[in-house]
């Protein structure tokens, strides 16, 4: 399905970001839910918080000034969170955004949200020692000159300005027509400054969201009770059915499923976070018993095979590896059938404005060597393959190079430690040229994936264009697309999305992760966020024990 255009999924009317959150069918209040997942949050300090299973947990405990509101179902609507509406274009130039904030939101210690508690939030990410979360206001707001957080330089951030107790003007020096899907993410969560312990804060953050911390023993269990002063009409996404939220880590993903599977005790009010491993999932996937409760959704996160346009130049060189790639033959070996969906687009498909336009390399799922052949017309190029140390990683290299090597081209396998892998492919002249790499965007717009191949960004080390694509052509129409109107964006990026496959190749797309696992029989209103690719639990509830 195509998903709607970017003016369907921002709420423009202020009626639909009013509170309460529309009322879940058979939802309850009361009871325990549990959620299994494998390991510790990497960080509960919302502006810290980047990786997708924190900002899920972060729903039930922070606030932002925006939120998408999913349904469960594909649907999703941007509204105003904190904020009353999805903000307000102040010229029209996507340059100045005006947010005012709802009254009456509260802290779990009965006092006020207020717009000098967000614009602290903003600020303290500018901190070096907590500069690990999302990054995308940071350096939009960081056009406006130098600052280094509330602890070195202050409290006033260059470009953000209170107007009165509740309201904030962003102004930026470019124009950012997607601000309202950037200040979605957790930059934006509250923080009030006298509650405000640094790099510590994660250890008792202050929750504005439906829930409060109770305990917190990193890497075995986190506890959320109701933040009593948490008040429905004022919120238009999240719920607060179950009394008590009990998070279990360091359970193994097959554990979860079987645990749920078996529904017996406190599993039957539980969720298996991650995903079930393949041989579990088939066995899932088999039981027609399960139906009703297993979790096999699309997601965002797609593998991709990128391409070092920098070495390899010869643009009939990167198609005919386009028409060689084997894209089963990599998914059986790194997923299974499972769990990943064979694409041939670079945006995924819950990208808004995205086209499924034809496959520009009809190679069928195992690729076709004689397409590629017929390019190469009797060459044999060499390829050096970046490929991440372990079975997982390498089973896919190994795929590739056997495809590629099919095709006539000469292969070399270079296996690297994980921790060294993205440093190395981001580094200017490196001498590799091909990696395989997951990716997904920040928000369901194109403009975080398609952004990278702007050219002009590559530097000596750290370059998001890892495949050091320098087009003017491509360069210029990033830089246009970007200054539209979000509304008029959209069908732009997916135009820009076909020109670079067809007519540069920098990645192919290879499958897209599904989301494969299972809650116990009395867990409702849980499923898996479209463009986290996680499940969220603003409206879980629980049945009566």
């Amino acid at each position: 399905m195509t998903p709607p255009a970017t003016g369907d999924v921002i709420a423009l009317d202020p009626a639909a970001s009013r509170g309460p959150a529309p009322a879940q069918p058979g939802a309850r209040q009361g009871g325990t839910l549990h959620i299994l997942r494998d390991g510790a949050y990497d960080h509960l300090d919302p502006q810290r918080s980047y990786t997708l299973q924190s900002l899920a947990i972060g729903h039930l405990l922070f606030r932002t000034l925006t939120m998408f509101r999913e349904d469960g179902a594909g649907g999703r609507v941007l509204v105003g969170d904190l904020a009353e509406t999805p903000g307000r274009d102040l010229d029209g130039d996507g340059r100045r955004w005006e947010f005012t904030l709802r009254r009456g939101v509260r802290f779990e210690d009965g006092r006020e949200v207020t717009a000098a508690d967000v614009a602290h939030g903003i600020a303290r990410s500018f901190a070096p020692e907590i500069s690990d979360g999302p990054t995308h206001l940071r350096n939009w707001l960081g056009e406006n000159g130098g600052y280094r957080g509330p602890y070195q330089d202050g409290p006033d951030v260059p470009g953000l300005e209170l107007t009165g107790s509740h309201g904030l003007v962003l102004r930026f020096r470019d124009p950012h027509p997607d601000l309202p899907f950037a200040v979605s993410q957790p930059t934006t969560a509250p923080v009030p400054a006298d509650a405000d312990t640094g790099a510590d804060y994660g250890h008792a953050p202050v929750a504005s969201g439906p829930y409060r911390i109770a305990e917190h023993v990193p890497g075995r269990r986190l506890t959320l009770v109701r933040n009593p002063y948490w008040d429905a009409a004022t919120d238009p996404v999240r719920h607060d059915h179950p009394d008590r939220v009990e998070i279990e880590m360091g359970v193994e993903h097959g554990e979860q499923n079987r645990r749920t599977r078996a529904d017996r005790g406190i599993d039957a009010y539980a969720v298996a976070e991650n995903n079930a491993p393949e041989s579990v999932a088939a066995e899932l996937i088999a039981d027609p018993t399960l139906a009703g409760r297993l979790r096999r959704d699309a997601t965002p996160l797609v593998w991709y095979l990128a391409v070092n346009t920098a070495r390899v130049t010869d643009l009939d060189v990167r198609r005919a590896i386009a028409h060689a790639v084997d894209r089963s033959g990599i998914r059986q070996n790194m997923l299974g059938e499972a769990q990943g969906r064979l694409v041939h687009t670079l945006l995924p498909a819950a990208t808004i404005g995205h086209r499924d336009y034809p496959d520009p390399y009809p190679a069928g799922e195992h690729g076709d060597p004689r397409a590629a052949a017929e390019l190469l017309a009797g060459r044999s190029p060499e390829l050096r393959i970046l490929c991440r140390s372990g079975d997982y990683f390498m089973a896919g290299g190994r795929a590739l190079a056997e495809s590629l090597d099919r095709a006539g081209f000469r292969t070399e396998l270079v296996e690297i430690d994980r921790p060294s892998h993205n440093a190395t492919l981001k580094t200017q002249g490196h001498p590799y040229d091909l990696y395989l790499m997951c990716m997904a965007a920040d928000w369901p717009g194109a403009s975080t994936l398609l952004g990278m191949f702007d050219g002009r960004t590559i530097g000596p080390t750290g370059n998001d264009n890892f495949v050091y694509l320098d087009d003017p052509g491509v360069n210029s129409e990033i830089e246009r697309i970007g200054r539209l109107p979000a509304a008029e964006a959209a069908a732009e990026w997916a135009a820009l999305d076909e020109h670079l496959l067809r007519d540069h190749v920098p990645m192919v797309a290879l499958f897209s992760y599904l989301h494969v696992a299972l809650s116990g029989s009395k867990v409702g209103g849980v499923f898996t966020s479209s463009f986290l690719g996680t499940p969220v639990y603003y409206n879980a509830y629980v049945e009566e024990v």
